[in-house]
């Protein structure tokens, strides 16, 4: 009976102990999960923490000679774009493709001089700029190559995989053409008089819009139209939905749907939105105490632009301010310095401040820094990768 009572008081007290463990292991994992908690609403909410943990916590700097390369011989000139999760090089009628780990997966024969570029989700579109040749590249293969009647001017994709291009030197001043993604010509429309400087497809391929520009008269004068792409596929309709006459020597730079709806419009002097018959000037480059080094509309349903201050040399700064143009929500990130050129695609957008890369999102949260100890030649950027361009070398990041 003694012996009993001896083994019970025994369980009692490693109960007892097994007990503190568990608290003790409980109260640790309670103040881990609220210390990354806290990490976590800082890092969202707070940007001079966001800033100081993207440095010294997540450590997003990266060096030059620390990623994959691709070497590239200074003498030849070739032509750098990159697409998806790949990098595509044209020189002396061939076409490249690396993956981001700079492996050569794939070499096609093109027959492209001047070649000039559009990309948009896996797809690549290549034109040869004053000849007949257009390309649309998937993944590592040709989906089809067209000779287009006519002088290629531009070439753009949406991320469905259709195509339009504007010609020129024929007995129209213009002509835009639309395939689809098979490379099947759907229709071309012609503009006898005027000059069409870039076209697009919506994304959901019901509609193309292009800007022609008259220049004969001693003001120019920019029109947009957006024309139903299944009604100009059929002669007897009238496919024009809506023509947007933009102000008096208003230049149109280029176009770019966001979504189905919206089309941005950037011109010299402003970015425009055109939805639904209307015109809103979202961004005025000729705002007073206002200097703006470089902007873009083709990142996902955002536009940018990059506000510069400068209390000489020594204090200069550059504001990234990105805003959705359909909830026109702003984000901002500011860098010390000047930029030399910006590119951008889908959500990602690279500052060049020369040896150095900002890597930024739409949200406005720095995805990477880069530093290099050599001046950038270039930098170009997909929705997953990024190629920085020296004179005898191509390092790729990985976004």
């Amino acid at each position: 009976m003694k012996l009993v009572e001896f083994k019970e008081f025994n369980n009692t007290n490693e109960e007892k102990k097994i007990n503190k463990k568990k608290i003790v292991i409980t109260v640790i994992i309670s103040v881990v999960m609220a210390l990354i908690l806290i990490f976590l609403l800082l890092y969202m909410y707070n940007k001079n923490f966001r800033d100081w943990a993207d440095l010294h916590v997540l450590m997003k700097t990266v060096s030059e000679g620390t990623l994959s390369s691709i070497d590239i011989d200074s003498r030849e000139s070739s032509e750098i774009y990159v697409y998806d999760k790949y990098i595509a090089i044209v020189n002396a009628d061939r076409l490249d493709i690396y993956n981001s780990s700079g492996k050569q997966i794939s070499s096609i024969d093109v027959n492209i001089n001047n070649p000039i570029f559009d990309s948009n989700g896996r797809y690549l579109v290549i034109g040869d700029k004053g000849k007949q040749k257009v390309y649309l590249i998937s993944g590592t293969k040709i989906v089809w190559n067209n000779d287009i009647d006519g002088s290629v001017s531009r070439v753009s994709v949406n991320e469905n995989g259709y195509v339009s291009v504007v010609c020129t030197g024929s007995t129209y001043k213009s002509i835009v053409g639309v395939y689809s993604p098979s490379g099947a010509q759907l229709f071309r429309t012609f503009i006898p008089n005027n000059s069409v400087v870039d076209s697009t497809v919506s994304s959901d391929n019901k509609f193309l819009s292009f800007a022609e520009i008259d220049s004969s008269k001693t003001a120019i004068e920019s029109t947009v139209k957006t024309i139903s792409i299944k009604d100009a596929s059929e002669s007897s309709k009238e496919s024009t939905i809506n023509t947007y006459s933009l102000p008096i020597n208003s230049l149109v730079i280029n176009l770019r749907y966001h979504g189905s709806k919206n089309i941005l419009c950037m011109c010299d002097d402003g970015i425009n939105i055109l939805s639904d018959g209307n015109i809103q000037k979202v961004v005025n480059f000729e705002e007073e105490n206002k200097k703006y080094g470089y902007a873009g509309i083709n990142l996902a349903n955002t536009y940018y632009v990059l506000e510069e201050s400068s209390e000489g040399i020594s204090n200069q700064a550059t504001d990234v301010l990105l805003t959705n143009s359909g909830t026109k929500k702003q984000n901002k990130y500011r860098i010390d310095g000047i930029a030399k050129e910006t590119s951008s695609s889908d959500d990602n957008i690279a500052i060049n401040l020369g040896s150095e890369v900002y890597f930024i999102n739409t949200r406005g949260w720095l995805i990477k820094k880069y530093t290099a100890n050599q001046e950038i030649r270039k930098v170009i950027v997909s929705d997953r990768v990024a190629a920085i361009v020296f004179r005898d070398k191509i390092e790729i990041l990985i976004l």
